[in-house]
């Protein structure tokens, strides 16, 4: 049975942007991997362009690397109505600790996405598609291309995700979880 979510008003969009992006470093020179240009535009306004047509509670960035660049950009100011949060880690936690401090703002549901990733999917389908007692659901992309065994090892089966060997499934960055997961999330590099 799935969970009604009428609307999004009551869900939150958080960000992360905490990463070093060691892969293209040298692209990054003095930013974070989410601040990097693309056609004289940030990366991460665009993800908050692509997902303010949805009415969410508010929108929080977690700030990791160079955190007071985006810091500085986007804390208190607005998208679409909806107001930004950005909140920084005084020492990189990676993605578990960095989502332990969304418990400071009572959080409760929350979709996830990755703030190096576009993944233009309809979010409410996505919402929706939580069943009742399950923590969370992970949006799926295929890809028959992608060679990197790190990105490309999901398997699907009765709506279960599980890890395979090249496999043609690859995880899209987009999450969406309920309040429960928090139990599982410490306050720790993890």
């Amino acid at each position: 049975m799935l969970q009604k979510y009428s609307s999004l008003s009551d869900v939150d969009l958080v960000i992360l942007a905490g990463g070093k992006g060691s892969r293209i470093k040298k692209l990054l020179v003095k930013y974070p991997k989410p601040m990097l240009k693309f056609n004289g535009k940030h990366f991460i306004q665009y993800i908050l362009n692509n997902k303010s047509k949805y009415n969410f509670k508010r929108i929080i960035i977690l700030c990791g690397f160079k955190s007071n660049i985006i810091f500085k950009k986007f804390h208190k100011k607005k998208v679409n109505l909806t107001e930004i949060i950005c909140i920084q880690e005084k020492k990189l936690l990676g993605t578990g600790g960095a989502l332990s401090n969304l418990k400071k703002l009572k959080v409760k549901n929350f979709v996830l996405t990755n703030g190096d990733t576009i993944f233009d999917i309809n979010i409410n389908l996505l919402v929706s598609s939580l069943k009742k007692k399950k923590i969370g659901v992970i949006a799926l992309t295929q890809n028959k291309k992608q060679v990197s065994q790190k990105l490309n090892t999901l398997s699907l089966k009765n709506n279960i995700v599980s890890v395979k060997k090249n496999s043609k499934l690859m995880n899209g960055g987009i999450y969406f979880f309920n309040k429960s997961i928090f139990k599982y999330i410490k306050k720790k590099k993890n």
